[in-house]
């Protein structure tokens, strides 16, 4: 079964205004309609409501989706949350946030909570050095992370406290 996006046609065609709209803007509107999406991925209606707006074949529009590894065409966790593992942050503790984590997720790295909110993976550098350990929610990091600030990041998120 399709989830589809959250947004009405009329929100999208604002994203797609907002960002361009035209075929040479077209990454950067596909990418904030996938942010806004509230699954964090391109549905088969948006696809084609951009290929209309920005007059492109939509079988276009969808290679593009497929080609690039940071647009999705199957829905995602609400919120990925990505660790940082590179060399500074594996030593202020990554492999501790992670384990963090699945205890307080009930899943491992790669998998996405039953309800659909939660899924978190490795990544590498974000540039937070100084704050690590790190976890990064769409272009915000937090740093300094332990399991208490981590609960109250997981339970802000799920409120809606922090808009993602």
């Amino acid at each position: 079964m399709e989830i589809t996006s959250q947004l009405t046609a009329e929100e999208k065609r604002a994203i797609i205004r907002d960002n361009g709209g035209d075929k040479e803007h077209l990454l950067a509107i596909l990418y904030e309609l996938q942010n806004a999406s509230g699954y964090n991925y391109i549905d088969e209606e948006t696809a084609a409501l951009v290929a209309e707006e920005v007059e492109m074949n939509p079988t276009r529009v969808y290679d593009i989706i497929t080609f690039y590894a940071m647009l999705k065409t199957e829905p995602k966790a609400r919120y990925v949350l990505k660790v940082c593992n590179s060399t500074p942050c594996h030593f202020s503790r990554s492999e501790e946030i992670a384990q963090i984590l699945k205890e307080e997720l009930g899943v491992g790295i790669g998998e996405t909570t039953e309800d659909g909110v939660f899924a978190y993976h490795y990544i590498p550098c974000v540039g937070a050095c100084d704050i690590g350990p790190v976890i990064k929610v769409k272009d915000t990091v937090y740093g300094n992370l332990d399991r208490r600030k981590i609960r109250q990041l997981l339970a802000d998120l799920r409120s809606g406290k922090r808009n993602q």
